[in-house]
């Protein structure tokens, strides 16, 4: 039986144009032409445009799909078997990964406690180490993301914070944040709350709520839930930023109003809004540690 174009389009959901693209750069050939000019597929046809989207699928560009489906000794059912067993693999690590999401959802939500080992079920990030290898410092403080937005498709992020600093007061329009004191201790406003935290304790910010931390070089977890664009913000404030201030500059008030300005973008940019700098206790907390760290 033999197919028009608009019925191959109809029943893979490919575009018409696209498959004329597959077509013209004879990708995927028609198994002939009509009078008029039209194309017409048979099984053939139809069962290569099924590798075609299995490999697209598994993230091959199209040309690398062409030079594949074109070799000599491509066989079929062989390709099949082993697109299948990349997709069962591929499957119990999404199954590993949907289940870590929903304890983690439990658990920031109060409803059922989770073991710390189960926020990294279905991957591994050693000590020290970061998610894809990728090292983030903040001011010279270690900020390493253990589980990605996209392990979770954005559901969330998971950061491991080394020192002292936690930025300016600020608030997040999507995100609720919750972190874990793992080591150290570190002084928080969130809200009209103030309060000191130690190893072992932790704070769930919702979000829209101005908070802003910091205290003694420590170590804590910090979830951010939905991911949103706080990889990019991170990556952002770890490069090198004329316009970030320092903590004398902060601390004593010699910053600039473009530094300001620049500040504000940054913080819009990525989901957030710059609310102000840390209560000046804070600051000069932070700024002793920093050198007192620096001796």
């Amino acid at each position: 039986m033999a197919y028009t174009v608009k019925q191959v389009a109809a029943l893979s959901g490919v575009s018409v144009r696209a498959l004329h693209f597959y077509d013209e750069t004879g990708l995927l050939k028609p198994a002939y032409y009509g009078a008029n000019g039209y194309r017409f597929y048979e099984e053939p046809q139809l069962l290569r445009l099924q590798q075609i989207l299995f490999y697209r699928q598994l993230g091959f560009e199209l040309k690398r799909i062409k030079r594949i489906l074109g070799r000599a000794d491509f066989e079929i059912v062989a390709a099949l078997k082993s697109h299948r067993k990349v997709l069962l693999k591929n499957a119990v690590r999404t199954r590993r990964l949907i289940e870590t999401i929903d304890k983690t959802i439990q658990h920031l939500k109060g409803t059922k406690k989770m073991k710390t080992k189960e926020m990294f079920a279905g991957f591994s990030v050693a000590a020290g180490d970061a998610r894809f290898g990728e090292k983030i410092t903040l001011g010279g403080e270690p900020n390493d993301c253990k589980v990605s937005s996209k392990d979770t498709d954005g559901a969330l992020c998971v950061f491991e914070f080394n020192g002292s600093g936690g930025g300016p007061l600020h608030l997040h329009f999507d995100q609720d944040e919750w972190i874990y004191v793992i080591e150290g201790e570190f002084d928080f406003h969130v809200g009209k709350e103030q309060f000191r935290l130690r190893a072992g304790e932790s704070v769930f910010i919702p979000r829209k709520t101005p908070h802003v931390w910091g205290g003694k070089p420590g170590k804590i977890i910090n979830v951010y839930q939905p991911a949103g664009a706080m990889e990019d913000f991170f990556r952002a404030v770890g490069k090198p930023f004329k316009d970030l201030p320092t903590l004398e500059q902060v601390l004593n008030k010699t910053y600039t109003d473009k530094q300001v300005k620049s500040m504000k973008r940054l913080f819009a940019a990525h989901g957030m809004e710059l609310l102000g700098p840390p209560p000046p206790a804070m600051l000069e907390r932070a700024l002793h540690e920093s050198r007192c760290g620096n001796e």
